[in-house]
């Protein structure tokens, strides 16, 4: 008999979903036999106003409220405020969850791969009553704990730090249910690439420095006011933009490009990031947990441009401590940090020499491997 298992997501976020979609892609090349792998988006088999307004809410505050966002995610990052608000939570997710409960309880997965909280949350309760024996997995998505993914009957948390390791024992999680395997990417981050040749296969100028901007899957942040700056740094300098699913971003630089110096490459959403990647040698991004760990993954240096006080601001703090990137709260500063990458490109050798020590970029292998008893 097969062994089931699922891996659920949330989209809530574009980071959830990467993450369950590089582990399900990692399945597809491993091809382990007498395993079925399927994947869900756990906000499908909810109600539908708690889908919409869970997404909603979630790109409202991110977008225009992230200092609202920042004191919510930090007020509620405490064990005890926790044992409040988990309360309500569980409740409310009690309310809006019975088709997703009806279907794990048809399916009757063996093993549950959770890349959100969501998820998490309702099967370890489900598990609480002995109504689900699955055995579950949760994966972190960003590089420090947050209290709202604890949850009592996780059997294995994967994390991507030892300081996430160390979160979730002050929740009073045993160091025996953590495994520091990494932020799953898709396989192919991993993989090396003959630069020289993507530079001419993406028709690219091989002669600049390549500057890669990115606001993640929803096009966030003042990207065409770093493109301003890198033009007014100039030099041998080339500009990629990657606008995510913000088409009216995207028209604005192309709009713009005819009046730059520098050479300026606009994308919309795309699905080879990671040539992108590996052909720059500087991410301006903010920091979400996937965007960097695939950074990480391409030995890309990083600029970390305001990052939105919680998860991102904590994974900042983590980049800049391991010396894998540098953070700049302001334009006026970015221009600075620019403007010396350019005038002394080694020093960004030294951030890959650093990236490398704390790179995993076969996360998604590893927890395939765990998840199939390997």
């Amino acid at each position: 008999m097969a062994l089931k298992i699922l891996i659920s997501h949330a989209s809530a976020g574009v980071g959830h979903s990467k993450a369950a979609f590089a582990i399900k892609k990692a399945f597809d090349e491993m091809r382990p036999f007498g395993v079925s792998v399927d994947v869900i988006d756990s906000l499908d088999y909810m109600t539908s106003h708690f889908k919409s307004s869970y997404v909603s809410y979630y790109l409202l505050m991110i977008r225009r409220l992230a200092n609202v966002w920042g004191a919510f995610y930090f007020f509620t990052d405490n064990f005890y405020m926790n044992a409040i608000v988990s309360r309500i939570r569980r409740y409310v997710n009690w309310l809006h969850s019975k088709r997703f409960v009806k279907f794990l309880l048809k399916t009757r997965p063996d093993v549950v791969i959770s890349t959100h909280f969501l998820a998490t949350e309702i099967i370890s309760n489900l598990k609480s009553k002995g109504l689900l024996k699955a055995r579950l997995i949760t994966v972190l998505t960003d590089y420090r704990l947050h209290a709202f993914w604890v949850a009592k009957y996780v059997d294995i948390y994967i994390v991507g730090s030892e300081e996430a390791r160390g979160d979730l024992a002050g929740f009073g999680i045993s160091p025996s249910k953590v495994m520091v395997l990494g932020i799953p990417v898709e396989p192919v981050f991993a993989r090396g690439l003959d630069k020289k040749a993507a530079l001419e296969r993406l028709k690219l100028r091989t002669d600049c420095l390549n500057f890669l901007i990115i606001g993640g899957g929803f096009g966030v942040g003042p990207i065409e006011e770093i493109v301003k700056i890198l033009d007014e740094v100039g030099g041998a300098v080339q500009a990629l933009a990657v606008c995510g699913y913000n088409d009216s971003l995207k028209k604005k630089l192309e709009a713009l490009k005819s009046g730059l110096k520098i050479p300026l490459v606009v994308y919309g959403f795309i699905d080879n990031v990671h040539e992108l990647m590996r052909v720059s040698d500087l991410m301006i991004s903010k920091s979400g947990g996937l965007t960097v760990t695939e950074a990480l993954a391409t030995t890309l240096p990083m600029a970390i441009l305001s990052p939105i006080p919680g998860q991102e601001s904590k994974n900042s703090d983590f980049l800049v401590r391991n010396s894998a990137a540098i953070r700049v709260m302001s334009l006026h500063e970015l221009k600075g940090v620019i403007s010396g990458f350019v005038k002394d490109p080694k020093e960004l050798n030294k951030m890959r020499g650093a990236i490398e020590k704390i790179a995993r970029p076969k996360a998604a292998y590893d927890i395939a491997r765990l998840a199939c008893g390997m």
